[in-house]
């Protein structure tokens, strides 16, 4: 018997491995998932928008008479406006008007023997960044003679009239407004906004800090001298009052001015 040998099986191609996902596929996955991302956002921000729009402002207004001492006040407000006022009488005159769509504003008074702290703050509510809690708190004080007043607010306008005691308020974004004043001594910070003082009688110094914003001083053409400081940054000075650069003068009018102009004049 004979052996007929056997042809060795020819070895086949080899055949690549095969991707578990061809990449066309893959690319659907990530196209659908960043367009389904995209969608889901969408929604959300629309949906943030058409809650804020169609919901109506609300508001309240409080007013108070505090008939008792009273030596200082503070006023703190996220978002809204400041005025303090010269009183009629001895007691203290409260007014607080509150706006808001979404949370209501979180306000407070405390005293603490003649001193009245007051704030006003906003919720700080945010959907994917957007603030979807809108609120204002504006407060308005008539002061007795001689209390002293100091206010902060972060974006809002600050109105001083008539008042005689130390005054201190800030501003982030808004004006500082004042008229009739004859105040013991003046201290106004405004990082973006213009500064407007007018001086019935000046009793103390004026400090003035203004980042953005035009500063106008007035003062009474009563023979009093003053030393005025400038240190402007951009925009021209216009000083045309009486001025004594030395120790003799009777009081210090300084201003600090970023961008815009300075002008320190007389009242006619």
């Amino acid at each position: 018997m004979i052996d007929t040998p056997t042809k060795p099986a020819a070895d086949s191609p080899d055949t690549p491995d095969q991707p578990a996902y061809p990449a066309r596929k893959v690319w659907w996955i990530v196209g659908g998932s960043i367009t389904g991302a995209a969608l889901v956002t969408g929604f959300t921000v629309f949906g943030a928008w058409a809650w804020a729009v169609s919901n109506d402002d609300e508001s309240t207004t409080r007013t108070e008479e505090f008939d008792r001492a009273v030596s200082a006040v503070d006023v703190t407000a996220d978002i809204g406006g400041i005025e303090f006022d010269a009183a009629r009488g001895t007691a203290l005159d409260f007014r607080l008007e509150s706006t808001w769509r979404g949370g209501e504003p979180e306000t407070s008074e405390e005293w603490s023997g003649d001193f009245l702290s007051v704030s006003g703050e906003c919720d700080d509510s945010r959907l994917l960044g957007l603030d979807i809690d809108q609120c204002q708190t504006n407060y308005t004080l008539g002061l007795p003679a001689g209390a002293d007043a100091s206010g902060d607010v972060g974006v809002g306008d600050i109105r001083l009239d008539g008042l005689d005691g130390d005054v201190d308020v800030i501003t982030g974004v808004g004006s500082i407004t004042g008229t009739n004043l004859r105040t013991t001594g003046v201290t106004v910070e405004s990082g973006v906004g213009d500064v407007d003082l007018e001086f019935d009688a000046v009793l103390g110094d004026i400090a003035v800090d203004a980042g953005a914003g035009d500063v106008v001083i007035t003062v009474p053409d009563d023979g009093t001298t003053y030393d005025v400081r400038v240190d402007g940054g951009v925009g021209d000075q216009d000083i045309r009052v009486a001025t004594d650069p030395t120790a003799d003068a009777d009081h210090v009018i300084e201003v600090s001015s970023g961008v815009g102009t300075v002008t320190v004049k007389y009242g006619i």
